[in-house]
């Protein structure tokens, strides 16, 4: 597996797709450098690949950082997302307060524009680069208490087609997964039935693998196949957006 060998990646987030996708892109040769929560990549390291703990923020050191592991010429920039969040997080839109958005925006929003900033020079010094959003289940429809995820990926949406508009030949996509995850598995301890006769009408009739579905198709998306395909939402999601949006199950509450 070399399709990406000789290729430079900076990969910035820390849930499980995110380092799935750095894991994959070092297994097919790139040269990885992994930017995230030093607590959450200590306890997921990835081998093979260059990690660097940042604050999430929009700090004059995480912007260095960024910058450094960019270096003189990138071929592929990665923005993480966030796993589907825990049910003790819920809120309503009714007691969505202000803060909470902002801080949510700020970790799925403001830190991909901080990135993106950071590393358009190396990006355009790489010629045809691509830029991977990462997107959630929770940016395409709401149980009932994801309201500020949903907002957030929204907003990120359009971050990214004005990127894929505006900086050609430099190409922007969104990858919109459906996976298996640890937020996804703690959703279905709560709902087994109902998760599980979602996924089982999914085209593909499974959950995707991390490393293997939605890193391939990271994989795609960074590689010269692509090199006309920007501004696109690419689903790897086994056809479940075309089914679980129109299906309607009872879930349990949260505690």
């Amino acid at each position: 597996m070399t399709r990406l060998a000789g290729k430079n990646a900076v990969v910035i987030g820390e849930d499980s797709l995110t380092l799935a996708i750095a894991a994959r892109y070092a297994a097919e040769g790139a040269a990885v450098t992994l930017l995230g929560d030093e607590a959450a990549l200590a306890a997921q390291p990835c081998a093979n690949l260059r990690s660097i703990a940042i604050s999430g923020t929009n700090d004059p050191d995480d912007r260095a950082a960024i910058v450094g592991a960019a270096g003189a010429s990138l071929d592929i920039l990665v923005l993480g997302a966030a796993d589907i969040p825990e049910e003790k997080d819920w809120v309503s839109v009714s007691r969505l307060t202000v803060d909470r958005l902002r801080a949510t925006e700020d970790r799925l929003v403001i830190r991909s524009l901080m990135a993106l900033q950071a590393c358009e020079a190396a990006l355009r010094a790489g010629g045809n680069s691509s830029i991977i959003f990462l997107y959630s289940p929770a940016g395409g429809y709401s149980e009932g208490g994801w309201a500020d995820h949903t907002i957030a990926y929204h907003a990120r949406h359009g971050l990214m087609r004005s990127v894929a508009a505006e900086w050609g030949p430099v190409r922007a996509n969104m990858l919109v997964p459906y996976a298996d995850t640890p937020g996804f598995q703690a959703f279905r301890r709560r709902n087994p039935e109902e998760v599980d006769f979602r996924v089982s009408v999914t085209g593909m009739k499974r959950l995707g693998d991390p490393l293997r579905d939605i890193g391939g198709a990271a994989v795609f998306l960074g590689s010269d196949d692509t090199q006309y395909v920007t501004g696109m939402m690419v689903y790897a999601d086994g056809a479940a957006h075309l089914t679980i949006p129109t299906i309607e199950t009872q879930m349990a509450p949260a505690a």
